[in-house]
């Protein structure tokens, strides 16, 4: 059940990240570089979310393999 329940948190975090870059998406006379921040923020969000979620099993796996 922890599983499943940390799973779905870290989606509801994707889900909040890609809604802020949404909201922060600049207008097409902004500067490109805002753009591009908004992309790179977003994307290493979501990275360091999906690294945590893997850390995660594993380390329920170990615990689960100790037992």
């Amino acid at each position: 059940m922890a599983n499943w329940l940390t799973g779905v948190g870290y989606a509801l975090s994707i889900v909040s990240v890609a809604l802020l870059a949404w909201v922060a998406w600049p207008a097409p006379d902004e500067d490109r570089a805002l753009a591009v921040a908004v992309v790179a923020g977003a994307a290493l969000s979501v990275i360091g979310m999906a690294m945590r979620w893997a850390a995660h099993l594993i380390m329920h796996r170990k615990i689960e393999e100790d037992d």
